[in-house]
């Protein structure tokens, strides 16, 4: 009889794993592990620096953190931001009643994934970088601070770039490791690049290349020499756009035969012409530069104005006025200062910085502006509100139903102290009787 009822309560495997993934349970422990990993993201910052420390602890699904000697692997922020997306999904809207008693809770956590979509779809389709301009300068390109590209460039007989090919952060991701070589091919271009030594920064904190040794102390280190330089790796800036990565190149013909070699030292905008190389009678450039974006417009600077604080060289406040240029033409003045972006067809454009540090008095001055793209960027604030807008759905509802047990409770104390009043004075009547 015992094995007969054990049978038949025994639930299918799948209604546990549903139940798990729908319940309380799982809901307590990843909002512990979101508690635990932003405490050790928030106190790896120290130490690692704001990029390396998000990517550690807030981009990857797993991750090895020690806690004394001890190495623990944890899951990463992204892998638990997704379960608890489902645990929400599954337990708020799917498993919990819905009825016109509990609207507000199921709006509330409507909201909160909406938030969580949100967080997932900044993290994939975000694109930020930075624009740097003189004045009168144009440009419709943004560059990432902290993510490298190698370009490949095609130039005419003016001298004029006609075609770029791009190797993307991707394609050079993990190539810092030691020992690692990495061929790219096209068979756009009549060759192929072979990179290797790639090292992610040759730079300290004051932009000196400790990493770029002369040809005697790089030899000395069994360190590879190009062009009277060899590359040695330098411990990364905390902050990562201060990076400055360098790598060896050889240009190989598609038979394999090496046509050249170089050393590629990474570039901003304001850096000279990079690398050249003459193949087939054409002339090509190979450049380490920072990833670029295209915008959907350009911009122009027309005036930056800076206002120092009185007696000192530290700026109070500056400003842009930049004109918007849509195919060639202006399309209207736009003003960007600390406190009031540009915002243009989901592009925001804030007022970052500018430079060179230490101009002196007359010397021309540049604006960085800091560009982002995020299609999310106001979702999180409409989240917001529809769980705003749930909880008080929700305990409004609770005031009512409250205000009308309560009123139920004082109208049945009324009239039971009614009822003993008059029992009252009965008995006192027949007591009166009696005697």
């Amino acid at each position: 009889m015992e094995n007969s009822t054990s049978k038949k309560t025994d639930k299918p495997l799948f209604i546990k794993v549903y139940n798990f993934f729908s319940g309380y349970l799982l809901a307590i422990i990843l909002l512990s592990f979101l508690l635990l990993l932003t405490y050790f993201g928030t106190m790896a910052q120290v130490e690692m620096g704001l990029y390396e420390a998000s990517e550690k602890y807030f981009e990857s699904l797993f991750l090895v953190q020690k806690i004394g000697p001890v190495p623990i692997i944890l899951p990463g922020v992204y892998l638990v931001s997704a379960l608890l997306f489902l645990n929400l999904f599954l337990g708020g809207l799917v498993r919990a009643k819905k009825n016109w008693r509990r609207p507000g809770m199921v709006v509330a956590h409507f909201g909160i994934l909406y938030i969580l979509f949100a967080g997932f779809v900044a993290f994939h389709y975000t694109r930020e970088g930075n624009m740097v301009l003189y004045e009168g300068d144009r440009s419709d390109e943004i560059y990432n601070l902290t993510d490298w590209s190698i370009e490949i460039s095609k130039y005419n007989d003016e001298g004029e770039a006609i075609i770029t090919y791009v190797v993307g952060p991707d394609q050079l991701n993990g190539l810092w490791k030691k020992g690692i070589k990495r061929t790219y091919y096209n068979s756009e271009i009549p060759f192929d690049i072979r990179v290797s030594g790639y090292a992610r920064n040759i730079a300290n904190g004051k932009g000196q290349l400790m990493g770029l040794l002369k040809s005697t102390a790089a030899k000395e280190k069994g360190i590879r020499v190009v062009e009277g330089y060899g590359i040695f790796p330098v411990k990364t800036n905390k902050s990562m756009e201060f990076n400055l990565p360098a790598a060896y190149f050889d240009v190989l013909g598609k038979d394999n035969t090496k046509i050249s070699e170089g050393l590629i030292i990474g570039s901003g905008p304001f850096a000279p012409k990079p690398f050249t190389v003459e193949v087939n009678d054409s002339t090509w450039s190979i450049d380490l530069t920072r990833e670029k974006f295209a915008l959907p417009f350009g911009i122009e600077l027309t005036k930056f104005q800076k206002e120092d604080h009185p007696g000192t060289a530290r700026a109070r406040e500056y400003s842009s006025d930049v004109i918007k240029i849509e195919n060639g033409q202006s399309a209207g003045e736009r003003l960007i200062s600390m406190n009031q972006p540009m915002r243009d067809q989901g592009y925001t454009l804030y007022q970052a910085s500018w430079g060179p540090e230490g101009a002196k008095p007359g010397d021309p001055l540049y604006t960085s502006l800091a560009v982002s793209y995020n299609p999310a960027d106001q979702w999180p604030k409409y989240g917001t509100y529809v769980i705003s807008i749930g909880m008080t759905i929700h305990f409004v509802q609770r005031l009512i139903a409250y205000l009308r047990r309560s009123a139920r409770s004082r109208k049945k104390n009324k009239i039971e102290d009614k009822g003993i009043g008059k029992n009252n004075k009965d008995s006192i009547k027949e007591l009166y009787e009696k005697n």
